[in-house]
């Protein structure tokens, strides 16, 4: 392969450097047939992908590779219009360039295709020998779930991933590099996973980095460095809606945070908050409130998805269930319930099911007509920027992936979906009239202990562990106790 390495050494003049060398070695030497690599901006993602599939190709007869972009438009812009992939290999073993099939075959029968993900049909029952994902964040799970994964049953079949972290903790990518990294925990030792930053890439100026890395840490970007050019997965940045959620700060073990109510817990008011919906989600968020203090407090939640769980009365049973077990003593008049005002089916079923108790039942709708969305967030926003307003049980986790998954598109504007407990916050803060007044009184405010100190809770209970252990969290493993 002499003329391989001489080809992208002297005419592309861009030699592997030692993370796409990795790569590759995994392919080629270690018998790994799941890799995911995550890289930095500017890191070499695609030409290590360009080098995999075209030595794969050159080594091996009749050997069929494939890259998959999230969109074909795309897939055509990377690797096709600049002639990127045509060029690669030596052309004396190129038998055939079609732009129409964006496909090049080689003189021993092997071939590199590229296609987009929105291609279902034409992808459906391909048996190819490599398949490349590139710019895997936003690939979607469909894609991967019923057209790709089916063609990967062969053992001699080998997925190798390339991407950069993605803004939105809602991307499929978040998942799929969950289950890859607990197999490789479980001793699968057919899977890899790197993650490497922009300084890898010996094209990338040092000291031009340096400079980026302070102007984002002086303006509080910080985030933006650490995923968009040390190759992190954090969530955050200039795209997001709720730039002051900081998670180390706002979330606490359960315990912990029950543990702040329980002297006053007949001074507080604790509310139910009902976003109904039958078709997609049925949210609901349990949430205390401190009038003296403006402290409010996210308890737990409920976010069913599955439609045959979602009719009024097994909705409203396991309301009740967990109101029950946040607050034992309390009676059906101690806890306000408030539902989407559009969602007027849900109260009618509520009477109709509970009628004989339908008097002691304290449900009214919201009132978001009086109120615009901006309103509503900046509300939100406020009360996270305020220090020891805002406590989250570590029991929010949907509440927490919906937040971080929050970022406006390219046009500025919130997005309509995977918002349903950020519905309930902006209804919970209508509920309680919250506003920022004047910081909650420090006598009465949320104990920030040294997790060192002998009065200290179980370091096991600070937000540090919590946070970090919930960011490797499956969604399919998120169950209740307390369900059905």
């Amino acid at each position: 392969m002499t003329e391989f390495y001489k080809r992208i050494n002297e005419v592309h003049k861009r030699p592997l450097h030692d993370a796409q060398v990795k790569v590759l070695r995994d392919y080629f030497n270690n018998g790994i047939r799941v890799c995911q690599s995550q890289w930095s901006r500017n890191g070499g993602k695609t030409e290590c992908a360009l080098a995999l599939a075209n030595l794969a190709c050159l080594l091996k007869d009749n050997f069929q590779a494939i890259i998959v972009c999230p969109e074909l438009k795309q897939a055509k812009k990377i690797y096709w219009h600049k002639k990127r992939l045509q060029n690669y290999a030596p052309p004396q073993y190129i038998k055939d360039v079609s732009t129409t099939d964006l496909k090049v075959d080689f003189v021993n029968g092997s071939l590199i295709t590229v296609d987009g993900c929105e291609n279902y049909e034409a992808l459906r029952g391909i048996k190819p020998d490599l398949v490349i994902y590139d710019e895997f964040q936003h690939h979607s799970k469909e894609f991967h779930l019923e057209v790709m994964q089916p063609n990967l049953l062969s053992k001699s079949t080998a997925l190798f991933i390339f991407g950069t972290p993605p803004k939105d903790r809602s991307a499929y990518y978040v998942d799929f590099r969950h289950e890859l990294l607990r197999a490789i925990e479980h001793g699968d030792k057919e899977s890899s996973y790197y993650e490497f930053d922009a300084r890898i890439n010996p094209v990338n100026d040092p000291g031009e980095l340096a400079k980026r890395r302070k102007a984002l840490y002086d303006s509080g970007n910080e985030v933006i460095w650490q995923r968009e050019y040390e190759g992190k997965l954090v969530f955050g940045g200039e795209d997001v809606v709720f730039p002051k959620w900081k998670p180390a700060q706002h979330v606490r073990i359960h315990r912990t945070v029950m543990s702040y109510l329980d002297h006053d817990k007949r001074k507080l008011k604790w509310l139910t908050i009902c976003d109904p919906g039958t078709s997609t989600c049925f949210a609901v968020l349990f949430a205390c409130y401190n009038p003296y203090t403006q402290q409010i407090f996210l308890l737990d939640e409920i976010y069913e998805r599955d439609r045959a769980r979602t009719d009024t009365r097994q909705i409203f049973d396991r309301i009740r269930k967990k109101e029950q077990e946040l607050y034992p003593e309390s009676q059906q008049t101690d806890w306000h319930r408030v539902y989407d005002e559009a969602a007027a089916w849900f109260q009618r079923e509520v009477i109709a099911n509970y009628k004989h108790q339908y008097s002691k039942i304290n449900l009214s709708p919201t009132h978001k007509q009086k109120s615009d969305e901006e309103t509503e967030i900046s509300r939100v926003k406020m009360l996270m920027a305020e220090e020891n307003s805002l406590t989250v049980s570590d029991r929010c986790y949907w509440l927490r992936w919906e937040i971080e998954s929050y970022v406006t598109d390219e046009n500025g504007k919130y997005p309509d979906k995977n918002n349903h407990l950020i519905d309930c916050f902006k209804y919970l803060m209508d509920a309680t009239g919250w506003k920022l007044i004047e910081r909650a009184d420090p006598t009465q405010a949320i104990p920030h202990m040294d997790p060192n100190s002998h009065s200290a809770c179980d370091p096991a209970d600070w937000a540090d562990n919590v946070v970090d252990a919930s960011l490797n969290v499956s969604v399919n493993d998120i169950l209740s106790e307390y369900f059905d």
